[in-house]
């Protein structure tokens, strides 16, 4: 399960173990829109939905490897509707958030 929570929307996709997605839900695919799209209630709609999918589909998970990339409110919601809603047992929580080791330069700063 991939959680993509930035800080504008949170992208939930469930996967296979070679990274091909099965379903993929979004806080504007349930129903949110402008800055609603981001916060606690529309990731954990969003997973709901990835839930249902599944369950719809009968696809039975043996294990499951929740990966979170990014720092918006959707992180915490997400993991929490898999552990409430589901009975997928987790093998891993892992953060695949993209950290540069001093990459690019950033922008000047802005100065007012």
């Amino acid at each position: 399960l991939h959680v993509h929570a930035s800080s504008n929307n949170t992208i939930v996709s469930l996967t296979d173990a070679n990274g091909r997605v099965f379903f993929n839900s979004s806080g504007g695919q349930v129903g949110f829109r402008k800055a609603q799209r981001s916060g606690f209630e529309a990731a954990y709609q969003a997973t709901a939905s990835i839930a249902n999918k599944a369950r719809d589909k009968d696809i039975r998970i043996r294990s499951l490897e929740i990966r979170l990339r990014g720092f918006g409110t959707g992180r915490d919601a997400a993991f929490k509707a898999v552990t409430t809603l589901t009975s997928w047992p987790i093998s891993a929580v892992t953060d695949v958030t993209p950290i540069p080791f001093n990459g690019c330069r950033p922008k000047k700063a802005r100065r007012l």
